[in-house]
């Protein structure tokens, strides 16, 4: 006897200790929308596998995210679910999707209906793998590339996305939804389980990341909640590198080449924005910006910041708050280079304060709109002493925003604050996009023992608007550089 091994909507052996999950007997196939009756404007068709996308405007000026899966009539649905039974109560060894095809394979020979196969197979195949390796009807939502974001707010209402090509729209509209609320609530804990995680109507609440890496917040409904509902922010397997997003204009040449001084000093910096805004992308990116050579640790609830090619490069994690300030404190005493915390929500705050205190680089993002709102949230978690030396340690606190530029949404650096005294003062023109007269250049010059800290940044900039796009490409200049 072997064991059913899906990673995804299995049966499990109780005499395996994997975290199965079961299996759906009955295809849920996304509603088809009639794409020439909906979309008043067709914004852009292409394919993930063989599901068929639509972007679209519809005639009340909606944005819709229009999926068109393989064609399974009633009579390959009733096939469909007689191999999902079949599977369900017998026990194949299937590892991949080519042990699955010999099952179809046999199920059919056993029971007869190999002509009626072979008519639907490309089709069953479709929502038999989709239905067991994959995420059911999410399944090619979260395989498109161009999706960042994945949500549900309401059982009862299709599933939005935010599409990375599209964010001027905000949100699409998709075709997909749950058909009740025990189905969301069983989609849920079935991803849990993937995740490593359990969520139940005594824990109603997840937050996890999936095998991909990629995060997800939910909640099973009351008491959190009035429905189920889930977020899912997908983020690359391989980071986006710095170029990459200076050539997207997200961030100027000049910003990032300062950042890149403030690693080598060794100072703190906070990135700030508010959800979505790309902070954490901005850190990963700006992180790489480093001697290869460098102890670099990462704190975080969810394994969201990497370092590829870094074998000196740590990742703790932690749940809760006091989790991760315990995280942080076992992280100093490995004397990185630079701490980073993935973004601060509590007390873990004092430990970057230590980090400074110590010589180690420091950074964090936090969720803030404003440097007001930043200082504020800063009084309020620290005590006053701690508050203060972390502030006159403070070398810039960067706000990253999705700013409104033309008919577009773009993420922007547009704010580059310093600490001047009991305030924050700006210094970086958006306009001209050139960093002004700055207290954070002479205290770099200081640290890094450099007469002209300008030709220095002006130097690192030209690297910078030189260098390939590609995270390989980054990694190859910056150990050119520093000789490693």
């Amino acid at each position: 006897m072997g064991v059913m091994k899906f990673d995804i909507f299995t049966k499990t052996d109780p005499r395996s200790n994997t975290g199965g999950l079961l299996i759906r007997k009955n295809v849920h196939r996304i509603h088809m929308e009639d794409i020439n009756d909906l979309c008043l404007e067709i914004l852009r068709n292409y394919n993930v596998g063989e599901v068929a996308v639509t972007i679209c405007v519809d005639k009340y000026g909606t944005a819709r995210y229009i999926v068109t899966e393989p064609h399974l009539d009633e009579a390959g649905s009733r096939l469909y679910s007689i191999i999902m039974d079949y599977l369900y109560t017998s026990y194949f060894i299937i590892h991949d999707a080519e042990d699955l095809k010999k099952a179809i394979e046999n199920i059919a020979h056993n029971f007869g209906f190999e002509e009626e196969l072979h008519k639907y197979y490309n089709s069953l195949l479709y929502y038999i793998t989709r239905d067991s390796f994959g995420y059911g009807i999410l399944d090619p939502i979260i395989k498109d590339p161009g999706i960042e974001d994945i949500e549900l707010s309401d059982w009862r209402k299709p599933i939005t996305v935010v599409h990375k090509d599209f964010l001027s729209y905000e949100a699409l509209l998709t075709n997909i939804q749950f058909s009740s609320e025990e189905e969301i609530r069983s989609y849920l804990e079935r991803l849990a389980i993937r995740s490593g995680k359990a969520v139940s109507l005594v824990k109603p609440e997840l937050h996890a990341a999936l095998p991909e890496g990629y995060r997800i917040a939910a909640t099973l409904g009351e008491p959190i909640s009035h429905s189920p509902t889930f977020n899912i922010r997908k983020l690359p397997s391989i980071p986006i590198d710095i170029i990459k997003l200076i050539k997207s204009g997200v961030v100027e040449p000049q910003i990032a080449a300062l950042l890149w001084l403030i690693n080598d000093a060794k100072m703190f910096y906070s990135i700030i924005g508010g959800s979505g805004s790309g902070k954490t992308t901005l850190l990963n990116a700006v992180l790489q910006l480093s001697n290869p050579n460098w102890k670099i640790i990462v704190v975080q609830d969810i394994p969201e910041i990497k370092l590829p090619m870094r074998s000196r490069f740590l990742q703790f994690y932690g749940e809760t708050s006091e989790d991760m300030l315990q995280r942080c404190f076992t992280a100093l005493r490995y004397r990185p280079d630079i701490l980073a915390v993935g973004e601060v929500r509590g007390r873990e705050i004092t430990a970057l304060v230590r980090a400074v205190a110590s010589g180690s680089g420091s950074v964090t993002t936090f969720h803030a709109s404003t440097s007001e709102e930043y200082e504020m949230a800063l009084r309020n978690l620290l005590p006053q002493d701690l508050y203060y030396m972390l502030s006159l340690n403070t070398a810039l606190v960067i706000l990253i925003s999705r700013l409104r530029i033309g008919h577009k949404i773009e993420r922007r650096v547009w704010k580059v604050y310093e600490r001047i005294d009991n305030g924050w003062r700006e210094i970086y023109d958006p306009d001209t996009n050139l960093i002004m007269n700055s207290y954070t250049m002479k205290r770099l010059a200081r640290r890094l023992l450099k007469d002209d800290i300008e030709a220095e940044l002006d130097y690192r900039t030209k690297i910078l608007e030189v260098t390939n796009e590609g995270y390989e490409s980054v990694e190859k200049m910056l150990r050119k550089f520093y000789g490693v």
